[in-house]
């Protein structure tokens, strides 16, 4: 039951604004639907390297990947095909970005199983654009993100950002596995397990469950492109987007841009999707996309309009007891403009704290206040911060790892007992939330003094079953483990050993109770 809630709390990531956003826990959720995520092969930890290839990302085989493999080509191969489609669009911008940063050109997979090469993807945790940055990690690269303009959106300032992210994840271990798991979960949750599993091995660590599955789709992924004959993918030729770039400091209607571009304002949104608004950002420098070709004359024209054609815009917060007429006077415009601007009917109905877009004519030589930053990352990895965090995580000095592996009935609190450590603990050393539970089968990292033994589990106590007979008591009002032994005749002792309880286990009606009796 618990292994289905937790299924289902990944099918709960799938909460998308646009159809094609969330593309990596969709395509997680659609392949894992028709087959089982497999176990690692520990002879395949590492997998088998060829030295077909100089790339950085030299050809591997394990079970992980072969599954991507043949999902990429079997039931997911027509959504595949479309993703590489709209990566072709993109690719000579996203490679030509990667060379300038001293990058490796197969980094260009991350954002097609990111977010399948869509501007406009969005995910559940509020990641968004083609590299899917959450809003701080796209802020500390130099992303801006605001009512107006979400960078993030933009394939040429997201590309130098993610790029510029990846070359620091990479500074850190300088393994590329590593770097694309911290790119997925973050790095202080990478650097937690490394220094808990001592090792900087991808394949050793226990990371979140999206993280294990998205080194080896990304390399599914890589191989596919690299040898789609080979798998039978067809790779589309398309004829990529190529554009212009006009330099607009203030806010200015993407109406107007386009009349001076000779171009429609649906061409100019779709080679802008960092334009949230009707206009560009106020007060802000951007270079804004135009069809490839109309770059000089669109600037030119742009620079032609008189001032009092010029209309740019700016947000107003009302304040207490300011009326319409009175922000309108503020600003020189007329009252109906602001309730046309606003969709508002009755200029009275306006309350504290509300926003309100004002239109400003003439107001065309305002100097930008917030220039591109996206070329230069604004603040690096704090790798002190990093550290600290690690050693929280990483096992305490003198201890060994045992594997222990969850029965029927279990509880952390009687776990952490048999061990002699505390709930807190284990939860800890395999990442479990207080949201999560555990469930039979499930196994789990405790650490205990390398000079003591792990206590004896139920298994290898169980009697020998052509000896003894097993037997199901389910417990009843009243019960206790002591007086379940009387019944049956048995030791306490053992009772509580078959069934992995200490003394100071609850039992509860309902609960079941295992008994071995000779027969």
């Amino acid at each position: 039951f618990v292994r289905i809630l937790d299924r289902l709390a990944d099918l709960d990531t799938l909460s998308f604004e646009v159809p094609d956003g969330g593309y990596t826990t969709y395509e997680d959720s659609l392949a894992l639907s028709f087959a089982d995520w497999p176990e690692i092969d520990i002879e395949l930890d590492d997998g088998v390297m060829f030295d077909k290839y100089t790339s950085v990302f030299p050809d591997l085989t394990n079970k992980r990947i072969d599954f991507w493999i043949n999902y990429y080509t079997g039931r997911g191969k027509k959504r595949f095909e479309f993703t590489v489609y709209r990566m072709q669009l993109y690719r000579p911008i996203v490679e030509n970005i990667l060379d300038e940063l001293d990058l490796p050109p197969e980094l260009a997979v991350v954002a097609l199983i990111e977010s399948g090469y869509s501007t406009k993807a969005v995910s559940s945790a509020r990641a968004v654009g083609p590299w899917q940055f959450i809003y701080g990690t796209g802020k500390m690269y130099g992303l801006r993100t605001n009512w107006w303009y979400d960078e993030r959106r933009d394939i040429v300032a997201s590309t130098y950002a993610a790029g510029n992210y990846l070359r620091d994840l990479h500074a850190i271990w300088g393994d590329w596995f590593l770097a694309l798991a911290a790119y997925n979960c973050g790095e202080y949750r990478v650097a937690r397990a490394v220094a808990r599993y001592r090792t900087e091995n991808f394949w050793h660590l226990r990371l979140p469950r999206q993280t294990e599955r998205y080194v080896p789709k990304f390399l599914a992924a890589l191989y596919l492109l690299r040898d789609p004959d080979k798998y039978g993918i067809t790779i589309p030729v398309v004829e990529p987007i190529e554009f212009d770039q006009v330099r607009i400091t203030d806010a200015t209607d993407l109406t107007t841009i386009a009349r001076c571009a000779g171009t429609t304002l649906k061409t100019l949104q779709d080679l802008n999707p960092a334009c949230l608004r009707w206009t560009t950002p106020p007060k802000t420098e951007i270079m804004l996309k135009v069809p490839t070709g109309s770059g000089v004359e669109c600037a030119a024209n742009i620079a032609k309009i008189p001032p009092e054609e010029r209309v740019t815009w700016t947000r107003h917060k009302v304040k207490r007891g300011e009326t319409m007429s009175v922000i309108a006077r503020k600003y020189g415009v007329s009252v109906s403009s602001m309730k046309t601007l606003n969709n508002i009917r009755n200029a009275h109905r306006i309350r504290e704290g509300q926003m309100l877009i004002v239109p400003l004519q003439g107001h065309h030589a305002v100097v930008a206040s917030s220039k591109p930053q996206y070329k230069t990352s604004t603040r690096t990895i704090n790798r002190k911060a990093l550290e600290s965090y690690a050693q929280r995580g990483a096992p305490p000095k003198g201890t060994k790892k045992v594997v222990y592996k969850v029965r029927q009935g279990d509880t952390l609190g009687e776990i952490a007992e048999n061990y002699r450590t505390s709930a807190r603990r284990i939860r800890s050393w395999n990442d479990l939330s207080y949201r999560r539970f555990i469930y039979p089968g499930q196994k789990l990292a405790i650490y205990i003094p390398e000079s003591r033994d792990a206590p004896a589990t139920s298994q290898a106590a169980s009697p020998d079953e052509s000896s003894h007979l097993r037997q199901t008591h389910v417990v009843r009002k009243g019960d206790t483990f002591y007086s379940i032994s009387q019944s049956y005749n048995v030791r306490l002792d053992e009772l509580l050993t078959w069934n992995n309880k200490s003394s100071r286990s609850i039992i509860r009606p309902g609960d079941t109770v295992e008994i071995w009796t000779k027969r």
